[in-house]
């Protein structure tokens, strides 16, 4: 489920994954049971499965170049 959000080229989204409101740059992996919102990950990062990161509009959680979270 993916609503209201920018996907680079290279990205993967799994099933049962929600992702709402992000920038999601290249080669980001987001796993299944994951639900992100206001979130900006930069290069080859990974959201581990089952986890939660919730931002805000003024302030969006922001993941670095080849983090896994």
């Amino acid at each position: 489920e993916v609503e209201n959000s920018v996907l680079f080229r290279g990205v993967k989204v799994a099933k049962g994954a929600k992702v709402r409101n992000c920038v999601l740059m290249q080669d980001t992996v987001v796993e299944a049971g994951a639900d992100i919102e206001y979130l900006v990950t930069d290069k080859n990062v990974v959201i581990t499965e089952g986890k939660e990161l919730k931002g805000t509009d003024t302030f969006p959680v922001y993941v670095a170049k080849n983090q896994k979270v």
